[in-house]
């Protein structure tokens, strides 16, 4: 990313006011951006208008939004037929169908009335950014902008550059997404792109599988369902979002990349009949003495894991951003390279060289030569700016949740930033609505239910190992919490010298509401930062600090504006300052030992918080006021020690699995003190 600060991008224009186009411009809305919709035809902006009015309306009765937001919100979208109205535009993207020399069209009518610094996009899924870009004067300033359905809601963006495209405006749209609470990936400008390029096989090669005789739609679609960890198999899929979309899309793959991509004989008579596929149908023709499960499993993996080692030897995309687009634009658990790593290379090898046999396709280079530096997925990165090092977290469909990978990057990046001897800071924040959301509760769950309490103990230890080195860091270290802080992401951001905030920042310790209790440190530092009353006072409450709160309490020592380059993320610094005193508003908690007995709430600060202690789990309450109590007055290494001391028996209880899982299975939980 280059060196500079892009001015806001605030007005801006979508062409085409069809399903797609309508999306986009409400995504624009949401966001508060002045937007014109145009469309050639009046009738089509009556559509258009109608479908962001009926999602709006949703909205206010889902209560996203409130009828006086609404109107505001429409208030600033104006519709037009006429392009004059784009000549105030930054930002202008074409969505209209896909046909080659209509957007092209388009273009140059978007490019005679818009500034000269408007950047101008295309959402395409089939055609050449650079080839799209020739009939425009200035064809720096064109891009591929590929969202998914619904483009609204969905949060990745895949942007592609052109042949012609300058850095600059690919790094301004870049941060323009990323504070549009967007997830931008930066692709090549092939057919294809990253995502499609190994979804559409999936997809074909489900058919495939049906022509051959290995199994019927049901058993196809439930077999994939359970190999990819998936909500809805490809048939079922196709069905959601188009059969023709998938044969064309398969049809303009072979015609750049050849017959393994080519649509299946059952995928074009499919499409031909104009019917969506049976996914009821159980009809079966099998192969004497064939293990049809493990061969359909086997064909999905073997062709999805090869086209995606494939794109990215090619340099197509990263393994990363490949599978950050597979989790946020398909919704899939894991991406092609998390699946390779759980795999291991020898089966991923004998998968993918049986799937590119039948087509006399050599193995993938990165597969090939087992490049396990191209094939890793770093969830953790890290970056140095001048004398600043700067820890990304960038697992934004996981609320950037730590788990043991995430660990092990985090205390990677930090070392090799604490080892260099040029930067004299190192600022950590976390990408899409969340600093770090806590820890991966699933991981707890699973851990709990396969009676391996040694590996949470584990985990925890070398997070708390980690923070303490992060506290003893000989550079000034700083979080920066723009979004939410639960859990393990406020024990990481106590281990920072400093903490800085922005509007959106939400501080929460939630675990004695799951039937746990902070363990990475949240227990003693931030009893050594704001003292024994707020510091019981927020783990007990799981109260919800915003910006204001959390400053005035001392959690955070200053409230900055939204930074989303790095080079705005660099230019963060806290000069340490007087910090609040205790809060006299929570003191009484200072002697709270957790026991929920009706004589707690006579006192009116507890009565004003009954109800949320009440829901919470009373073993984890209590132990956790104990550990407050009991490391107070100790050592820090020896308080840590004290927290860590407890795991077994805290995740040894009902309440704990019971808690936990409540999280996983969105169920209201009542703990029996178990």
């Amino acid at each position: 990313m280059s060196s500079k600060h892009y001015s806001a991008i605030t007005r801006v224009a979508v062409i085409g006011a069809g399903t797609m186009g309508a999306a986009i411009a409400q995504h624009f809305l949401m966001k508060g951006l002045q937007v014109t919709l145009v469309d050639n035809q009046q009738a089509g902006l009556e559509r258009g208008l109608g479908n962001i009015q009926t999602s709006l309306a949703e909205a206010v009765q889902r209560r996203i939004l409130t009828d006086a937001k609404k109107a505001t919100l429409l208030g600033n979208l104006a519709s037009t037929t006429d392009y004059a109205q784009l000549r105030n535009c930054q930002f202008v993207v074409e969505a209209v169908f896909e046909d080659f020399q209509v957007k092209q069209a388009v273009f140059k009518k978007v490019e005679a009335q818009v500034p000269a610094d408007c950047i101008i996009a295309s959402n395409t899924s089939s055609f050449s950014i650079t080839e799209l870009a020739s009939v425009l004067q200035q064809q720096d300033r064109f891009l591929g902008v590929h969202y998914f359905y619904h483009a609204a809601k969905n949060k990745l963006i895949e942007i592609i550059p052109g042949n012609n495209t300058t850095q600059t405006y690919i790094d301004q749209l870049t941060a323009f997404y990323h504070a549009n609470d967007k997830t931008p990936i930066v692709v090549a400008d092939v057919y294809g792109f990253a995502v499609n390029r190994f979804f559409v096989p999936w997809l074909n090669e489900a058919t495939r599988l049906l022509e051959e005789g290995l199994g019927s739609i049901h058993f196809i679609d439930a077999v994939a369902v359970e190999a990819f960890q998936v909500g809805m198999g490809p048939f079922a899929l196709m069905n959601a979002t188009g059969v023709p979309i998938a044969m064309h899309a398969a049809q303009t793959l072979a015609d750049h990349f050849g017959p393994l991509y080519a649509p299946s004989e059952s995928l074009k008579s499919q499409v031909a009949s104009g019917k969506d596929w049976d996914c009821e149908s159980r009809a079966l023709s099998t192969r004497d003495g064939c293990n049809c499960e493990q061969s359909v499993r086997e064909r999905l993996l073997g062709i999805t894991l090869g086209v995606a080692a494939q794109m990215v030897s090619e340099k197509v995309a990263s393994a990363t951003d490949s599978d950050l687009g597979a989790r946020l634009g398909l919704r899939w658990p894991f991406g092609p390279f998390e699946m390779m790593q759980q795999l291991g290379e020898e089966k991923v090898a004998t998968l993918v060289t049986d799937a590119f046999a039948r087509w006399q396709q050599p193995l993938p280079a990165i597969i090939r030569d087992r490049n396990a530096a191209a094939m890793a997925v770093n969830h953790v990165s890290s970056h140095v700016l001048g004398t600043t090092g700067i820890i990304e977290f960038n697992r934004p469909d996981a609320m950037n949740a730590l788990n043991e990978g995430v660990v092990a990057q985090l205390a990677e990046c930090f070392e090799t930033l604490e080892q260099n001897p040029g930067i004299d800071k190192i600022v950590l924040f976390g990408r899409g609505k969340a600093f770090v959301a806590g820890a991966d509760i699933k991981f707890f769950v699973d851990n709990i239910l396969n009676q391996n309490l040694q590996r949470i103990y584990n985990f925890t230890l070398e997070g708390q190992q980690l923070l303490s080195r992060i506290a003893a860091s000989t550079k000034q270290t700083i979080a920066y919490i723009d979004g939410l802080a639960l859990g393990g992401g406020v024990e990481l951001a106590l281990a920072c010298d400093q903490r800085v905030g922005t509007s959106r920042t939400v501080i929460a310790f939630p675990e004695t509401g799951i039937g746990i209790y902070p363990g990475l440190g949240g227990t003693q530092r931030t009893t050594r930062l704001v003292g024994k009353g707020m510091a019981k006072f927020l783990v007990a409450t799981g109260a919800m600090l915003n910006a204001a709160q959390a400053l005035s309490s001392g959690m955070i020592d200053a409230v900055v504006g939204p930074c989303v380059t790095l080079e705005e993320v660099a230019t963060i610094n806290v000069i340490a300052g007087q910090r609040p005193t205790n809060d006299a508003s929570v003191q009484p908690f200072a002697n709270y030992d957790g026991l929920l007995s009706s004589a707690v709430f006579d006192d009116p600060l507890f009565k004003k918080h009954e109800k949320a202690l009440k829901q919470k789990a009373p073993l984890a309450l209590a132990k956790a006021m104990s550990l407050i109590d009991a490391g107070a007055d100790l050592e820090l290494v020896d308080a840590l020690d004290l927290e860590l001391a407890g795991l077994y028996e805290m995740f040894s209880t009902h309440d704990a699995l019971k808690g936990l899982s409540g999280i996983i299975n969105r169920q209201k939980v009542v703990f029996n003190g178990a």
